[in-house]
């Protein structure tokens, strides 16, 4: 590495701290100033401080994102956008490259709710946000389906990752069924995301915190697919929709995948 990459390689870890520290100050704002407003001018209505509160979480997110590409810390593109305009009550899945997978999702999915690790619900920058307005994983799995169908019939689209954690890098796709017992449940079709790009070194699962992609900023290219109709699987026998529902699913991501090799 030259002496001018070094350089270089410094200043991004310096812009990824520095961003960190924004967004935590942006969840500082949203939970001491913005869920109170929201809360005092919905009357504590639970239904109308989600929807609000989730409209200011998207905002905010894409504020974020914004911020990052400002920095040059990241370059985010999104193939098959107009796909996105107007969803509702669609289950999203995507594959988990890194740690800012479901703020990129969310700052551009109307009406994004999730399901979330619970770990987050525990942490104090996170958790005014994650208990309010999203389910935490931790919750038994068949209040975890009541609630994501009642959150897909108000019209919201419902997020989760399939792998349940960050992907291993350089390991094939491990996808458990909950995502196709949540859409299967509900009864609502899949739009698949693909996240694509280079390493995100520094925020996959297990990587120091002070460290980055030694050649460039992350690059965050995703990829809209083609819409997964649930009424595919309507003939299929109830113990082996799920199971043949995520095998489709964890092929077509691996599919998809292979174009980047």
């Amino acid at each position: 590495m030259t002496a001018y990459q070094r350089v270089k390689y410094i200043w991004r870890i310096i812009g990824k701290l520095f961003s960190f520290f924004v967004f935590g100050l942006g969840c500082i704002f949203i939970v001491t100033f913005i869920f109170p407003t929201l809360f005092l001018l919905t009357l504590g209505s639970r239904k109308s401080f989600k929807k609000w509160g989730r409209i200011a979480v998207t905002k905010s997110f894409a504020l974020f994102v914004w911020f990052m590409q400002k920095i040059r810390g990241i370059t985010f593109d999104v193939k098959g956008k107009e796909k996105l305009v107007g969803l509702r009550s669609k289950v999203i899945v995507a594959n988990h490259p890194s740690l800012l997978d479901v703020v990129m999702l969310i700052s551009i999915i109307p009406n994004a709710d999730c399901l979330v690790k619970a770990s987050l619900g525990k942490r104090n920058l996170m958790r005014g946000v994650v208990n309010r307005l999203y389910i935490p994983n931790s919750e038994d799995f068949n209040d975890i389906l009541r609630e994501s169908a009642e959150s897909m019939a108000h019209g919201n689209c419902f997020i989760i990752f399939p792998e349940g954690t960050r992907t291993r890098p350089g390991k094939p796709f491990q996808f458990k069924k909950g995502a196709a017992r949540i859409a299967l449940n509900a009864k609502r079709d899949i739009v698949p995301i693909y996240f694509g790009g280079n390493e995100k070194i520094g925020l996959r699962k297990y990587d120091r915190m002070l460290s980055f992609n030694p050649t460039a900023r992350y690059h965050y290219n995703l990829e809209v697919l083609d819409t997964i109709r649930i009424s595919a699987y309507e003939n299929l026998s109830q113990t082996k929709t799920a199971t043949v529902l995520t095998e489709d699913m964890r092929k077509l991501f691996e599919d998809r995948k292979r174009r980047d090799l």
